[in-house]
Formats: C-alpha cells, structure tokens, sequence
C-alpha cells in the first residue's frame, strides 16, 4: 500500500482541545436520592401541585443549593417543585451546572414509609425526578 495513489498520508496533528462537554458528568438521581415526600407534605390547593403538573420531561430546572440544607429544584417561574434527600451526595470536585426534568413519579402516602406519614396532607401526588448535569471545579 505505500505506493498506492489510493492512500492519503498526513503528518500526525496533536490531540483535539479538550471540549468542556466532554468533562461534564450526566446524573439521575435514584428514587432514594429524592425528596419523594415534598409535595404530599402541601396542602391540595398548594401552587407547587400546579407547577409539577405543568412540568414535561426535559423541561429546565433550576438548583438552588443552600448550605447545610437538601438542594431545591425549581421551575422557570422559580417555584419550588422539589427537593433532593438529605442524603444526596454529588460527584466529589463538581459542581451542577444545569437540570432537567427527567421524569414525574407519581407517589403516595401508602408508599412512603410510616415515619414519614404522620406529616403528609394528601394522599397522593406528583414527584420531580431530576436529571443533573455537574462539570469539574476550576
């Protein structure tokens, strides 16, 4: 082949420039991992039942991150639509850079654990399952 006219031969060119996509690290949050209580702990006629059933999956959140306290998840209009758990551990050395709508989990009162039931007030509703984009700290 080195005397083929078929062969197109080029000096070797130094490695792409990283591109920030590539250090971005995509999560989905398991279901432990969510507040899964947040809207049941509202009343019926409480907005953020609205603002969840308004939401699609890959609508925007916002993450409003508050020292000492579980991440909150809010829509465009900057209503509270849900939390993360207490327990919620990012990737070390990131921070979130964007969030989406990965899914709506629908929830109950008889699905959550019995510690947590004397505090709900409806017996069902929706839950934020979010999708969190975190990119390394520079």
């Amino acid at each position: 082949l080195p005397a083929s006219g078929s062969v197109l031969r080029r000096p070797a060119g130094g490695a792409p420039p990283d591109a920030p996509d590539v250090a971005r690290l995509y999560r989905r949050p398991r279901l432990r991992d969510v507040n899964l209580g947040f809207a049941g702990r509202h009343h019926a006629g409480h907005p953020v039942h609205g603002a969840i059933a308004a939401l699609s999956p890959g609508d925007p959140l916002e993450v409003r991150v508050v020292e000492s306290q579980p991440w909150e998840l809010l829509n465009r209009s900057g209503t509270v639509v849900g939390r993360l758990a207490a327990g919620f551990e990012p990737p070390p050395a990131a921070r979130c850079c964007s969030a989406t709508v990965l899914a709506i989990v629908a929830w109950s009162r008889e699905a959550s654990e019995a510690a947590y039931r004397k505090g709900l007030k409806r017996d069902n509703w929706e839950v934020v399952v979010p999708e969190l984009v975190f990119e390394p700290n520079v």
